[in-house]
């Protein structure tokens, strides 16, 4: 049973660490929540700067949709709109 007791003591040891942890990035999450709304900071706690705004991302494109429920057929994708362009083309259709 030593085993045991020792593995469930650093258990113990470790859980309290996490905890600890936990706690102190809520606490700097708060502050930071806080001081983003313009609230004063608490006396004593350093002062963060202000963060810098990212770079601009370009729109991903749009996620696929789910596919149809099973035992129908996958429907066609829309045509593109403005586009003469057959999306898929009859394959045994000869090319003009």
């Amino acid at each position: 049973m030593g085993f045991m007791d020792k593995a469930k003591e650093l258990a113990d040891q470790a859980q309290k660490k996490l905890d600890e942890a936990q706690t102190k990035f809520n606490d700097s999450q708060r502050q930071k929540a806080e001081g983003q709304a313009g609230a004063p900071a608490e006396p004593g706690a350093p002062a963060q700067p202000a963060p810098t705004e990212a770079p601009a991302v370009p729109d991903a494109p749009p996620a696929a949709e789910a596919p149809p429920p099973s035992g129908q057929p996958p429907a066609d994708p829309p045509p593109a709109q403005g586009s003469d362009a057959n999306a898929t083309p009859d394959p045994f259709k000869p090319i003009e």
